[in-house]
């Protein structure tokens, strides 16, 4: 595990009885979520399906989701709620927005590169 996810668990995790239900979805989301959603929005760049996004919307919308995505995590990670307040839902929801929101952020990524305008759109003789 990398660093960045072991201080998460640390901080997220305030009962020392092992890996909780908080622990399994904070992998769930990093290797099942997150590249799901990469996936998606790289595959509908490639096929050109999202008809108002152009290339530079990709860079656009990678810079936002990944500012999002770095404050809610870091913003999760530093509040240090324990399991007994009203606080520790509030963690966990901006911490799963924020990795929904790095799935975005880097489906956006992968946009960049791969977009094509969408085969509908072309005039195909070239004109």
């Amino acid at each position: 595990m990398s660093g960045f996810m072991l201080v998460m668990l640390r901080g997220m995790h305030q009962l020392e009885t092992g890996f909780g239900v908080e622990a399994v979805l904070l992998i769930f989301a990093f290797f099942v979520v997150v590249p799901a959603i990469v996936a998606a929005v790289g595959y509908s760049a490639s096929k050109g399906k999202l008809k108002n996004f152009k290339r530079e919307m990709y860079w656009t919308a990678f810079a936002a989701a990944i500012g999002g995505a770095l404050f809610l995590m870091v913003f999760a990670q530093r509040m240090n709620a324990d399991v007994r307040t009203w606080q520790y839902p509030v963690q966990l929801t901006c911490f799963g927005l924020g990795a929904i929101l790095f799935g975005v952020a880097g489906g956006c990524l992968i946009g960049i590169f791969t977009y094509r305008r969408g085969a509908k759109n072309q005039d195909p003789r070239g004109s």
